[in-house]
């Protein structure tokens, strides 16, 4: 019994040292996110890359990324993003139950219902965004700039499912594996 413990123990700081370098590698993705709404092409509508990220690991590897990992990713973009507190964790909260429910449970479903659910679930995100702006500033925000970044948010979305495939796969361990 013993034994059965300190391998249980074991297991955890495994764990906990793969979400851990799971959400280093989130915060990464969110300081190249908000890098890239820094250069005039993308004019302050940069690719949503912290939902391409969470939506590819929540859907491959839900054992990876709970659910502290996601408001955590999403608060430290809007802190240092300067967008409206409280925005965008309610709406990747939202998203990462959608995912985890409906989407996860269709785990035979090929790429492009995936990349369809990921359309989705983006245009979701950013409705959601644009209602809360309407309802607080009782304005309406350049659309373009938003369909510019839902379009390149889908368009980089397969970049990171062939990418976080193409890495579990080298890592020898099959996609849904509970650890």
């Amino acid at each position: 019994m013993p034994t059965q413990t300190k391998l249980n123990t074991q297991n955890n700081y495994a764990d906990f040292s793969k979400q851990f370098l799971v959400f280093g590698v989130g915060v990464v993705i969110v300081f190249t996110e908000i890098a890239l709404a820094k250069w005039p092409f993308f004019f302050s509508a940069a690719p949503m890359l912290s939902l391409c990220y969470i939506f590819t690991l929540v859907l491959l590897r839900p054992q990876l990324m709970p659910i502290v990992s996601i408001v955590l990713i999403a608060l430290l973009f809007e802190l240092m993003g300067g967008d409206m507190l409280g925005v965008r964790v309610t709406a990747f909260y939202i998203a990462n139950l959608i995912i985890r429910r409906r989407v996860a449970v269709n785990e035979q479903a090929d790429f492009i219902a995936h990349w369809a659910s990921f359309s989705l679930i983006c245009f979701g995100v950013v409705l959601f965004r644009l209602l809360v702006f309407l309802s607080l500033y009782f304005a309406i925000p350049n659309l373009s700039m938003l369909t510019f970044q839902i379009g390149v948010s889908i368009l980089v979305f397969p970049i990171f499912f062939v990418t976080m495939n193409l890495i579990f796969s080298i890592l020898g361990s099959p996609i849904n594996q509970d650890d």
